[in-house]
């Protein structure tokens, strides 16, 4: 046994030995022969970043643009950072909202966004021509039903836009002529963008008096992009940046390159707006002047009192403010918008309180 196992360990060691002596490698061999050719793999995008990112691109103008508006200098994203206002004040609410189809379980981001490309568009899912398409498209049924009915938007691209711009509900909410009604929160109202529901002229604070027009000669086709997106002005109103007012060294000059589709002659349609703009904030200083004497409206807040008003007071009170917030001075529906507040001020002189146009 001894002297099998020294055979072995002999055995090993010159193993050992062997490997330590090894030579130096030899030169390298002849390719071998070419292997057999892969399967086709999927296709590749057609576009690449340079086809939008680049110096002729209207990517650069519409960014540009976009970044002198509202939606991304208006400070939306940080005092409504809260449950009941990120899906529409904030980019990450929005699209939290469109994937899940409900506001009940949306995230209060820990980083706001303001509105961005990505909020009204699907930038870089695709990188391709769909990364253009919008997020919210499709006719969009309004939150607030009027005469009992759903009310449906459906105005080509601006449906996107309308998805915010509405009307929220005020509940409770008085009746006509009904019992006296109880205001419990000074904020009471539509919120600050009732835009698509007076366009279409359906909202739900209608008070008796003059018939209130059916048709808008303002509600195209196309909605809110006929003018709010008509060939811009710079980067200061129009295209992307969506507004209708810019500042003309010094001068508050409104965009009306939108107004033109319809109206050709440019001095006749000036004092088309300057009539109607003095005519509205003429009858809002007359309804406000009255509401404040029935103390129903605080003017150094801007906001509702609480306390028991009568019902049509409360929806007087609820037509200013929604005229108010829809801060167009009546153009975005001229006979209606004259309507809401001629009945709202005859409503007021009916319980007492005087027109102080008469």
């Amino acid at each position: 046994m001894k002297r099998s196992l020294k055979f072995t360990t002999l055995i090993i060691a010159a193993g050992f030995i062997m490997a330590s002596c090894e030579g130096p490698m030899g030169p390298q061999g002849a390719d071998g022969a070419k292997g057999d050719k892969g399967d086709k793999g999927d296709p590749g995008t057609t576009l690449g970043c340079a086809d939008c990112h680049n110096a002729t691109s209207p990517l650069g103008v519409f960014s540009a643009q976009w970044s002198e508006s509202t939606h991304a200098k208006g400070g939306n994203a940080a005092y409504a950072n809260r449950a009941g206002c990120v899906q529409c004040h904030t980019s990450q609410g929005f699209l939290e909202y469109i994937a899940e189809g409900s506001t009940a379980n949306i995230s209060i981001p820990e980083n706001p966004m303001q509105i961005n490309c990505a909020t009204c568009h699907k930038i870089h899912q695709t990188f391709s021509a769909t990364d253009w398409a919008l997020t919210k498209p499709g006719a969009q049924v309004l939150e607030v039903k009027y005469a009992g009915a759903d009310v449906t938007w459906d105005k080509g691209t601006s449906n996107q836009c309308a998805f915010c711009h509405q009307s929220r509900n005020v509940s409770p909410a008085p009746a006509v002529n009904g019992a006296d009604f109880n205001i419990t929160n000074t904020r009471m109202g539509p919120h600050h963008g009732p835009n698509a529901n007076l366009i279409l002229g359906k909202t739900p604070f209608e008070l008796p008096g003059e018939t209130h027009p059916a048709t808008n000669p303002h509600s195209t086709t196309n909605g809110c992009v006929t003018c709010h997106m008509s060939t811009p002005y710079g980067y200061l109103a129009g295209g992307h940046n969506m507004g209708v007012w810019y500042d003309n060294h010094g001068t508050e000059t409104m965009l009306k390159t939108g107004c033109t589709t319809c109206h050709s002659n440019a001095t006749t349609l000036s004092t088309l707006i300057a009539t109607l703009t003095d005519d509205i904030e003429d009858k809002m200083t007359r309804l406000e002047t009255q509401l404040i004497a029935a103390d129903i409206y605080n003017p150094s807040t801007g906001l509702a009192k609480t306390g028991t008003f009568k019902a049509n007071a409360v929806l007087a009170y609820l037509n200013y403010n929604t005229i108010k917030e829809d801060r167009s001075n009546g153009l975005h529906n001229p006979g209606y918008i004259r309507t809401l507040l001629d009945n709202s001020i005859a409503a007021m002189v009916a319980l007492g309180y005087a027109d102080p146009g008469k």
